[in-house]
């Protein structure tokens, strides 16, 4: 399995615009090659949103060791520079929409320590949406 990592000299600017909504000010989430601020990813978990249609790539989940995960880059609280993390579709879709199991959220959380990051830095895995053993306190309604 492929776990999270710290992408150094990524290219990517911290402060793109959202690709749906044009808000700036925040580095927001990569998934593929569109950034999406938290509203816009809101709008798509919640199945309010265009839906967004993103080759997957031949990298293993970092979950469950699914072949073809999406590219998904994040910008965790305090780090000075992005964390890449694969995940096949099915823990995508977990993760954006706060309905990771409490297995995921720990594999995930152990595979970010070791990535040198903690759960808490990263966006949708802090303890306002999940508690301290991995059960969502916040999930998206169904869509």
């Amino acid at each position: 399995m492929e776990g999270p990592r710290i992408v150094k000299n990524s290219g990517q600017s911290p402060l793109a615009p959202c690709s749906r909504c044009q808000a700036v000010g925040c580095p927001w989430d990569r998934i593929g090659e569109h950034v999406l601020c938290p509203d816009c990813q809101e709008q798509l978990a919640g199945g309010e949103g265009a839906p967004l249609a993103i080759p997957t790539r031949q990298h293993t989940c970092c979950v469950c060791g699914h072949k073809g995960t999406v590219p998904y880059l994040t910008f965790p609280l305090h780090a000075r520079e992005p964390a890449e993390i694969d995940l096949c579709s099915r823990h995508f879709h977990a993760l954006v929409g706060r309905r990771l199991d409490r297995y995921a959220y720990r594999v995930l959380g152990k595979r970010l320590t070791a990535a040198g990051l903690s759960a808490r830095q990263v966006f949708l895995l802090h303890e306002a949406f999940y508690d301290e053993r991995g059960h969502p306190l916040q999930p998206l309604r169904e869509a």
